[in-house]
Order: C-alpha cells, then sequence, then structure tokens
C-alpha cells in the first residue's frame, strides 16, 4: 500500500475535498474520526470521575465542556473491508481564540506542541456551517453501508452533534443518542468500549495499538487526523485478532461511558429528510424555496432550511 498522506483541510479547498470524499465513499465502507478541542473546562475530580458516575451523569458532564468549547479539528479516515486502501482528511475550524474563549491551558499547550497552529486556524480555518453544509450533502450521513469508528467516542460525536444540529446538546442521554443514530444508524463501534471484553487490552488509544502492533504511520498523537488514522487501523487488527474478521453487532451504537440499552429511532411521522432533494410542498401543494424541514427528538425540535440545522426548543 502507498504511504498515507493527510490531507490538510481549509476553508479554501473544503469544497474540493468533500468532493473527493464523495468520490472515495462507494469504495470505502468503514469511516473513523477524531477530534481536538480546547480540552475539559469542567474537569472530572476524584470525587466524580467518570468510572464513577452512570451514563446519564457521564453525558451531562460531556455536555457541559462540549457545549462551552469550541472544535480545533476532525479527522476522518476511510478505508476499504480489507484495510488496504485509506484516505485521510484533517479539517481545521475557526472560531477557538485562546485570549477570548474558554480552554484548558495544558491541553492548549499540548495541542501547539504537537503542530495545530491557532492562528493559522483563525485565518484560515473552516467556517462551522460551510462543513454542515457539505457533510450533509457528502454521502456520509444517513449511509447504512459505513461503519464508523470511535476511540472513546463520546466527546468526538458530542462536537459533530453539536454542529449539525446548530445548538447546545439536548438535556438527556437518550435523546443525544438518538441523535446518533438518526445521523449515523447502528453500525457505530466505539473501541474504548470494545476492549472492555478483550483480554490483555487496555488503556488509551496509542497503548491499545502498540498492544496489537499497530504502528501510526502518519502524522503526530493529537492531531486529529493521524489519530482518526490509527483509530481505524486499530479496529482492523482488533476485529482479526479476536473476533476472528467479524464485526459483532452487539457492540454497536454504545459508545463508552454513555452505555445506554435499546435506543429508540426517531419516529418517521416525526422526521423530515434531511438529506438533499427537492424543496417540500406546503399545505397548499405549491412548493416553497424557503421550506422548512423538521426534526423532533424528545423535547429539541431542530428545524432546517437548505441542508443547515438551527434548532430551538418547543
Amino acid at each position: 500500500m502507498a504511504p498515507i498522506v493527510v490531507r490538510e483541510v481549509w476553508q479554501d479547498n473544503l469544497e474540493q475535498e468533500f468532493s473527493k470524499i464523495a468520490r472515495a465513499l462507494p469504495y470505502h465502507c468503514f469511516a473513523a474520526f477524531d477530534t481536538e478541542f480546547p480540552g475539559k473546562v469542567f474537569p472530572a475530580n476524584s470525587r466524580n470521575h467518570y468510572s464513577h458516575l452512570s451514563p446519564a451523569e457521564n453525558y451531562l458532564h460531556m455536555k457541559r465542556n462540549v457545549d462551552a468549547t469550541k472544535i480545533i479539528q476532525l479527522g476522518l479516515a476511510l478505508s476499504n473491508a480489507k484495510g488496504d486502501s485509506c484516505y485521510v482528511w484533517e479539517f481545521n475550524f475557526k472560531g477557538f481564540d485562546k485570549e477570548t474563549d474558554l480552554h484548558d491551558l495544558e491541553s492548549i499547550q499540548l495541542l501547539e506542541r504537537q503542530g495545530i497552529d491557532l492562528n493559522k486556524n483563525q485565518e484560515k480555518g473552516i467556517e462551522s456551517k460551510e462543513f454542515v453544509r457539505l457533510i450533509v450533502n457528502s454521502g456520509l450521513l444517513w449511509n447504512s453501508n459505513i461503519t464508523w469508528v470511535t476511540f472513546h467516542g463520546a466527546y468526538d460525536f458530542g462536537y459533530l452533534i453539536k454542529m449539525l444540529i446548530g445548538r447546545k446538546l439536548p438535556y438527556d442521554l437518550m435523546a443525544f443518542m438518538r441523535l446518533v443514530l438518526y445521523f449515523f444508524g447502528y453500525r457505530v463501534f466505539d473501541i474504548k468500549h470494545i476492549i472492555k471484553s478483550c483480554q490483555g487490552l487496555y488503556g488509551g488509544l496509542e497503548r491499545v495499538a502498540n498492544t496489537l502492533g499497530v504502528d501510526r504511520v502518519a502524522g503526530k498523537s493529537h492531531q486529529a487526523g493521524s489519530d482518526s488514522l490509527l483509530t481505524l487501523q486499530t479496529i482492523m487488527k482488533l476485529n482479526n485478532v479476536y473476533f476472528m474478521g467479524k464485526f459483532l453487532m452487539h457492540f454497536g451504537l454504545t459508545l463508552y461511558t454513555l452505555e445506554v440499552d435499546d435506543v429508540i429511532p426517531i419516529p418517521q411521522s416525526k422526521v423530515a429528510d434531511l438529506r438533499p432533494g427537492p424543496a417540500k410542498s406546503s399545505q397548499n401543494g405549491m412548493q416553497s424555496s424557503d421550506s422548512f424541514q423538521h426534526l423532533y427528538v424528545g423535547h429539541l425540535h431542530i428545524r432546517v432550511l437548505d441542508g443547515y440545522a438551527s434548532s430551538s426548543l418547543k
């Protein structure tokens, strides 16, 4: 396999790179992603460490941090089923300003040591609205052929869902998981959750990858593109070593620390198709160029116009 290159994505090449993603999707059914963000501004302490909290409590803790902070990077790695064809993108977002925005100082210093240029992000980074407009039209979402992979992915899905709905995360865990199911389907796997059933595997992504003999082949740790690729290659090796190449669906749609049973799909009567398509007809049968589409998840009312989600509470 040829050396893998992490494709840097900024505002000026965003559409071009999403076109490449759309062309790659029919032949690449595994997608791993990772996010970099300004750290946890409301950190856990010895009394509320995630290992001692219920899934609902862990969700509220994650929501509080995600709602208060801004995404810096998102890495996306695509692979075919054999793992011998991979593409990696690293999306760099604007919006975070370390002079004014909430952040954890040690986390920001670590990201800068690993090569993330926050000034460049501010100057050339991606507008979140543009990212959402293009991912909605890319074929990545609502695609039952894609298997999604994360490592300890609660925060990764938190930041991505926050962008997709254009507002703070819903107030309860089940509403959040219904959004994960709605956008990404049942084939969502969190390696950190899976390894609880794998003797000899524990710790963070780097440790698990090293134990399995998976090397980091591009970039550095705490760079979203590199971490998404390592996540993808780790799930491939994990699957072959522990599960004879067959994914066990009972691990699906379960995020580490946010474990819930029986996530109920959003009823079709409550869902308007967010995917691109012709304008919806109004009640009098006339098509409207500014027709809104609506999605209800618990008490959350999401209103979508022209492929971008805004929302309000009802």
